[in-house]
């Protein structure tokens, strides 16, 4: 996505604050609190304020739990929706086989282990959002996390970016880019220090 404005350091402190860049698009590399990008609607977006936190297990998605959790302890009125895709695509046939049926998880088992998973950060914070739900989708991993905000007339998305290579980047690597491309509200890639340190 091309930029459209030219993004002061001032600005860049505003967006890791958590402040709307109203009425523009941006990408922002890098912040502070590892933020590596995010996108503004020209509305300037949703008073409601539904964020929706894709997370999919890994050491990332525990970054991701941490931020939106700060975020919600400093707006009030955020309601954070945890989203796990359950990913089904033709690739699955490079992996199972030609002809192979992939038969995914069991949705409800899988809500609730990550029900566990985001439970043991918010002891580890010592965090009780006011608003929260935990729901699990089956299907590609982008295009879910774009319909989900598209049905929940979402404030923003925030994501986690894994330092993929290889094999894993050619199937993985683009879900995050993907969302950013195509959501209809903000969205913040959150990205560890430690990977923007590898660069």
């Amino acid at each position: 996505m091309p930029l459209n404005h030219s993004i002061t350091a001032a600005e860049k402190r505003q967006s890791a604050a958590g402040v709307s860049l109203r009425g523009r698009r941006a990408i922002l590399r890098t912040s502070e609190s590892g933020m590596l990008g995010t996108r503004q609607n020209a509305e300037g977006g949703n008073t409601m304020r539904k964020v929706i936190v894709a997370i999919d297990g890994s050491e990332v998605s525990k970054g991701v739990i941490r931020y939106a959790l700060h975020y919600a302890a400093r707006e009030a009125d955020a309601e954070l929706l945890f989203l796990h895709v359950i990913p089904v695509s033709e690739d699955s046939t490079l992996f199972y086989g030609e002809g192979a049926v992939f038969v995914p998880p069991s949705n409800d088992a899988v809500k609730r282990e990550f029900e566990t998973f985001i439970d043991k950060e918010l002891r580890a914070m010592c965090a009780t959002p006011e608003k929260m739900s935990v729901t699990v989708r089956s299907g590609r991993v982008s295009d879910e996390i774009v319909q989900f905000a598209i049905e929940e007339d979402a404030y923003m998305i925030m994501i986690g970016h894994r330092g993929l290579s290889g094999l894993e980047r050619f199937f993985l690597g683009s879900v995050a880019s993907k969302v950013v491309a195509n959501a209809p509200c903000s969205v913040y890639v959150y990205r560890p220090k430690e990977l923007r340190e590898k660069k």
